[in-house]
């Protein structure tokens, strides 16, 4: 077989048929993918697309994302094989050389997702361990435990925090904070991100999508909390609804629980320059914490919102409002 690797932009004819094969196998759409492998995301990720080839037929597949800003992390995803090349060891040499790759590079923590316990097993055997509360593995470079990891990559998130608008240089960085075990139930009820204290959380590379899907629909906007050391410590998003609605919700890691302020305060602006007159926030009736902190913004409670599905069970909410 044919082995290659190829840096985005990738050549023109190979974008379509690479999002046919991915299409086929993982019976989602990848229509927006086509851009990132067309090379509009070089400026903030380094894009690594592997291949084995049987004469013309693909054989399978796998993709590594490194963050520029952040190259100490990266993310794994688009690991496929079609039936006919399945159990003859393909995605097990194709993650290995991305995984071998990352290493060459410097990396720390290589993250990916599955749901598949086959290919978890695979992965495993690679270097890969399974976080808790998440369909999400992560390769640590050093040896520690993805817990250890964390918590150490958190602690070192020191400096002054930026606000910045939210784009596809987080696309990496997003991973570890939301995969940390939050206290607050509710992280973002716009993205529906929940902590994986009491939620599983199943996306990895999926959930840049999440935040995306705001922009694409022209109907949000989202932002992130950057310290001096260029750690992504916080995430929050606005969505219009109507004309003069806006609703707001975020959270940071609990050691930098100082930037919440600042980036709900971006996510509201936001609104106000587009005519929002009124912000919304949909809280679990048991966070109490964010309750306090988005009373300090002037939110009162408007009565019950919508429930939200928290694991297996339906959990209350509760709706907070703001008028100018």
């Amino acid at each position: 077989m044919d082995f290659t690797r190829i840096n985005t932009p990738l050549p023109e004819r190979l974008i379509p048929e690479l999002t046919t094969f991915w299409e086929e196998i993982f019976e989602t759409s990848y229509e927006n993918f086509k851009s990132i492998f067309a090379g509009d995301e070089t400026e903030n990720n380094e894009d690594i697309v592997y291949l084995l080839r049987q004469k013309e037929h693909l054989a399978g597949t796998s993709h590594l994302t490194i963050g520029k800003a952040a190259p100490r992390l990266g993310g794994l995803g688009e690991v496929a094989t079609p039936p006919p090349f399945r159990r003859q060891g393909i995605a097990a040499r194709l993650c290995e050389s991305a995984r071998d790759d990352f290493r060459r590079r410097g990396g720390e923590a290589f993250f990916l997702g599955t749901g598949n316990p086959a290919a978890a097993r695979i992965y495993y055997r690679l270097g890969w361990r399974k976080l808790a509360g998440a369909n999400v593995m992560a390769l640590i470079v050093s040896g520690n435990s993805p817990e250890v990891f964390l918590v150490d990559y958190f602690r070192e998130a020191d400096g002054q925090t930026t606000i910045i608008p939210g784009t596809s240089a987080q696309r990496i960085p997003m991973i570890p904070l939301i995969v940390c075990p939050h206290d607050w139930q509710v992280l973002d009820i716009n993205a529906g991100i929940f902590s994986t204290r009491y939620a599983l959380q199943s996306a990895c590379m999926g959930l840049y999508p999440k935040y995306d899907a705001l922009v694409q629909q022209q109907r949000g906007a989202w932002f992130g909390a950057q310290t001096d050391s260029g750690h992504l410590v916080g995430l929050a998003t606005a969505r219009l609804d109507g004309l003069d609605v806006c609703h707001v919700d975020g959270f940071t890691h609990q050691f930098r629980l100082d930037a919440w302020q600042d980036l709900m305060q971006a996510a509201m602006d936001w609104g106000a320059d587009r005519g929002a007159t009124e912000w919304c926030g949909t809280l679990s009736v048991e966070d109490e914490d964010k309750w306090s902190l988005f009373g300090s913004l002037g939110f009162e409670v408007a009565g019950a919102g919508e429930a939200f599905t928290l694991g297996e069970r339906q959990a209350p909410s509760v709706l907070l409002k703001r008028a100018v």
